[in-house]
């Protein structure tokens, strides 16, 4: 054989190993967890600008939400947030909506209304399905108020579902 014949095979070779790295890759990311799209995603792409308006508006407005989750049953987790104005005050009386999302399965969210329990505490059960590190999206409404604030809480791991 030429010496200059092995150019050609070489490229092939680097090629077909190039094809089948990629195909390995494809086959290990098949796993729809692992690729989690926002949902509505563009809608939100596009009132970026309104969103950057309510995050201006929070900080104005001086609400404070925290978040704590009672411990993992295989019913879910107690969730309870506590709203306090710039004073440290409770806010009553507000329409409390959560969305969760744990960040090993970003695919599901688990949303939620809280009930008012007493001044400032907002309480409500949620199916979630494991223990872990959970985005929790905290939207407050009260009268023309609109407050809302993104938290990561760890939730302690309980009864085995």
């Amino acid at each position: 054989m030429k010496p200059g014949a092995m150019w050609p095979i070489a490229i092939v070779g680097v090629l077909a190993i190039t094809v089948g790295a990629n195909m390995y890759l494809l086959w290990e990311t098949r796993d729809p967890t692992i690729t989690a799209i926002e949902p509505d995603y563009y809608r939100k792409a596009v009132a970026w600008d309104s969103t950057m308006a309510q995050a201006r508006a929070d900080v104005a407005l001086g609400w404070n939400a925290e978040v704590a989750f009672g411990p993992l049953s295989p019913q879910g987790a107690r969730l309870t947030v506590t709203l306090a104005d710039s004073t440290g005050e409770p806010v009553n009386d507000a329409a409390v909506h959560i969305e969760a999302i744990n960040n090993v399965d970003a695919l599901h969210h688990v949303p939620g209304d809280l009930d008012h329990i007493e001044p400032g505490r907002y309480e409500g059960d949620l199916p979630l399905p494991r223990p872990g590190l959970w985005e929790v999206r905290v939207t407050a409404r009260r009268d023309s108020l609109l407050f809302t604030q993104s938290l990561r809480v760890d939730v302690a791991g309980g009864a085995a579902r």
